[in-house]
């Protein structure tokens, strides 16, 4: 009966410190906020150029109608994609969850940084840009231009022309250095001449340089070139892939062997394929893979595929419950207390006779 009245105390001081948790701004709380809201803007600035191309949005499947959800298939769509993950990074508050990684990394202004991104994300996409831009740091950006499903597909509007938009609409002043069809072996392998000519044509009207190859090993010679090249000489302080392209992660069976978020190095392992983030792992350079996005949602503390777009600075990495300590700690010298008192008898006995000891003496 002791034990068991010990363990509901436990419990009722437990329940008392549950019911008592405040809300606590997590480090680097308004930094965070500027990204969310630069990525805001960004979303806003695409749905306000789909209202304007007149564009049918798809409620169904963008609720949020941010025009960043595509066709489900079209020319350049170049593999599967879940429409949840996509519906997932439609959130704004990305942008503050990337800068905690790029903190987590040590990263300052100024600091170079390789990208790798795609268009089967555009919205993890715009929350990368977005962190880059209030951190002021300098990125070396690759695109492949294929998508998945659900992903940035209309071929009159891929990711590049996204690019082009932010920058005309002074969001953001860094766009992609060269861009390659994405897909099979990185030069659209699947897609057809049609799907691979339309690609080509938003390279050429975005006046983004195309990067060609001869097979996928090429492409990823070609990519780590170009970021040296670019590099001038600096070193990269990390390494950001944005999706699922294989000259960045080298071989689709890597999508399970690279852990989503940041990763200091990577442990040795059977690679099929070395891609760009594996050689720039190799090289002692920080890497971000933002892929899963399910356990991204869950490393971040934010909904998985939210029906609403969610208020500016909701999720764990800007606000979290925390413990009061002065009250947690006042509850751990009670309990010891009491748990000292009543479970070790010679103690317990010594308090009372002290007690009496005092009483008889005060009575005389």
């Amino acid at each position: 009966m002791i034990l068991i009245g010990l363990a509901l105390g436990a419990v009722l001081l437990q329940w008392v410190l549950e019911e008592t948790r405040k809300p606590v701004l997590q480090r680097d709380y308004g930094i965070k906020m500027a990204a969310a809201e630069k990525a805001e803007e960004a979303f806003d600035a695409v749905r306000d150029h789909c209202n304007l191309e007149g564009a049918i949005m798809d409620v169904a499947n963008d609720p949020s109608c941010t025009g960043l959800i595509g066709p489900e298939t079209s020319l350049i769509t170049n593999a599967y994609g879940n429409l949840d993950s996509k519906l997932t990074t439609l959130n704004p508050n990305m942008a503050g969850y990337v800068v905690e990684l790029f903190k987590q990394a040590g990263l300052r202004e100024g600091d170079l940084v390789a990208v790798a991104v795609s268009g089967s994300f555009p919205g993890m996409n715009i929350a990368l840009y977005a962190a880059m831009d209030v951190l002021k740091l300098r990125p070396v950006i690759t695109t492949s231009v294929g998508a998945s499903n659900w992903g940035a597909t209309d071929p009159d509007f891929t990711w590049l022309d996204m690019e082009r938009l932010f920058e005309e609409r002074k969001i953001f002043t860094f766009r992609s250095a060269a861009a390659s069809h994405g897909g099979g072996d990185d030069m659209g392998r699947g897609l057809s001449p049609l799907g691979r000519q339309r690609i080509v044509d938003a390279m050429h009207r975005n006046e983004v340089p195309q990067l060609v190859s001869a097979n996928l090993e090429d492409a990823i010679v070609k990519r780590m070139s170009l970021y040296e090249e670019k590099s001038r000489g600096r070193l990269y302080r990390a390494f950001v892939n944005v999706g699922g392209g294989l000259a960045s992660i080298g071989s689709s069976q890597n999508h399970s062997l690279i852990p989503p978020g940041l990763s200091f190095d990577l442990e040795p392992k059977n690679w099929p394929r070395k891609g760009c983030l594996n050689l720039m792992a190799d090289k002692g350079v920080p890497v971000i893979q933002l892929l899963n996005m399910s356990e991204i949602a869950e490393q971040a503390g934010m909904p998985y595929a939210p029906v609403e777009m969610p208020a500016l600075g909701e999720g764990a990495v800007f606000i979290k419950n925390s413990y009061r300590l002065s009250l947690s700690f006042l509850f751990f010298l009670i309990y010891s207390a009491l748990c000292v008192f009543v479970l070790a008898p010679e103690i317990r006995q010594g308090v009372f006779d002290r007690v009496r000891g005092k009483v008889d003496g005060d009575t005389i």
